[in-house]
C-alpha cells in the first residue's frame, strides 16, 4: 500500500483515516478539501483540481482522501492507485460526527475558511440522502479496480475500521 484512495461519505473518517496512515508509513496525505479550495476559500474549477490530482498521482507514494467518484477515471485516482480504502459508515453516525465537528470548529478563529465549512441543509441532504443513494455508481468503480488488481477494502462500521488500524501492528 503505497498508493491509496481513501473514500467515503462526509463525516465517515476519511481525514482520520488518512493521517493515521500517512503517520505510521510516512506517506504524504492529501485532502479533498484542500484540493477543492484555494488559499482564499474560493472553489477551484473542476479542470484545476483534476491537474492538481493528475500531479499528486504522479508521485511514488500519496494518500488522497475524498469521494468524487465520476471523476476518478479522469484525475488518476483510478488507474495510479493499487489500494482503494471505502469507510461505510451509517449515514446518522457521518451526520452527528458532522454536526460535532462543525461546532467544535466554529468556535476556532486560528484555521482557515475551509475547516470551517457551515453545516447547512445541502451537505445534510448529501449524506443522509445522495451519498448512500450513489452505492451502484461506487461497485462500478470498485469493480473495475478489481479487475486492475486493485486492492479494495470495504470497512463496514467503526469496529471494522478498529480492527484494520490495530491489525497494522
Amino acid at each position: 500500500m503505497e498508493k491509496i484512495w481513501i473514500a467515503g461519505s462526509s463525516g465517515s473518517g476519511k481525514t482520520t483515516l488518512a493521517n493515521l496512515l500517512g503517520e505510521k508509513f510516512n506517506i504524504p496525505v492529501y485532502h479533498r478539501d484542500y484540493i477543492s479550495w484555494d488559499e482564499n476559500d474560493n472553489e477551484r474549477t473542476e479542470n484545476e483540481q483534476i491537474a492538481m490530482l493528475k500531479d499528486i498521482t504522479q508521485n511514488d507514494k500519496w494518500i488522497f482522501e475524498g469521494a468524487r467518484f465520476t471523476a476518478s477515471k479522469i484525475d488518476g485516482r483510478l488507474n495510479k492507485c493499487d489500494t482503494i480504502i471505502h469507510l461505510e459508515m451509517n449515514r446518522f453516525l457521518c451526520l452527528y460526527r458532522i454536526i460535532k465537528r462543525w461546532r467544535k470548529k466554529a468556535k476556532r478563529t486560528d484555521i482557515t475558511g475551509i475547516d470551517k465549512q457551515p453545516f447547512n441543509l445541502s451537505l445534510f441532504k448529501y449524506v443522509i440522502f445522495e451519498y448512500p443513494q450513489k452505492n451502484k455508481q461506487r461497485e462500478i468503480i470498485f469493480e473495475l479496480a478489481r479487475e486492475r488488481k486493485i486492492n479494495v477494502i470495504i470497512l463496514k462500521g467503526k469496529k471494522k475500521v478498529k480492527n484494520f488500524i490495530m491489525s497494522w501492528d
